[in-house]
């Protein structure tokens, strides 16, 4: 031990181990919404509605992001952060069950701007194989950034994918994202393919990694 360095004890939780999931909620909901920008707040219309729908979405186990799906890393005994993950196959169903769900939420008037949006960002987003483990969401909360807890988190989703017997893993990232870019590729992810929305505003990477081929 270095003198002076300050040993933090790292550990792992899931959602389902908490009496009431539904109350890690407001915890998670801040870096659920901050890996999913800027792609949230161009569909929904807004901060606010991104903010609103995705709480929504978290309390619904059908939900791409539902809590349920939620795998957390703490640190010093505190919810550091997490990840949500889930297979291609349930990732399609999850996917159409939101897309309902945004549908039956929006007022008639304003579906004709939300149709225009979805087909704008239609093909950002390239198909997930049903046996790839999709990192749908990753983040820490903002006490416990730049303090290399990113890498365990990495860490620990690839461990859960290897757990279930998954050899590949996929995610998509905005292009400007360097730190998390950074941080996927020093884990062994290379990125497959950059695509844009129609009205280029904006531009993500498709990203897999392979097991064995690190």
């Amino acid at each position: 031990m270095i003198k002076g360095e300050v040993i933090r004890a790292v550990g792992s939780l899931r959602a389902v181990d908490f009496p009431h999931p539904e109350s890690l909620v407001p915890r998670v909901l801040p870096w659920a919404l901050a890996a999913g920008n800027p792609y949230y707040d161009y569909l929904f219309g807004g901060a606010e509605l991104s903010h609103r729908t995705l709480e929504g979405w978290m309390k619904r186990a059908s939900s791409e992001v539902s809590i349920l799906r939620g795998e957390f890393l703490t640190c010093d005994a505190e919810l550091a952060g997490g990840f949500i993950a889930l297979n291609g196959r349930e990732l399609k169903r999850a996917r159409q069950a939101d897309a309902a769900a945004l549908w039956e939420a929006f007022p008639s008037a304003e579906r004709v701007a939300l149709v225009e949006r979805m087909s704008n960002s239609a093909n950002l987003f390239p198909p997930v194989a049903e046996d790839e483990y999709y990192l749908t969401k990753m983040g820490l909360s903002v006490p416990f950034r730049g303090q290399g807890l990113g890498r365990a988190l990495m860490q620990q989703y690839l461990a859960q994918g290897k757990a279930q017997n998954y050899a590949s893993y996929r995610l998509d990232v905005h292009a400007d994202n360097q730190p998390a870019i950074g941080c996927y590729l020093a884990a062994g992810f290379k990125v497959l393919s950059t695509s844009e929305s129609r009205d280029g505003g904006l531009r993500y990477h498709a990203m897999r990694y392979q097991l064995g081929t690190a």
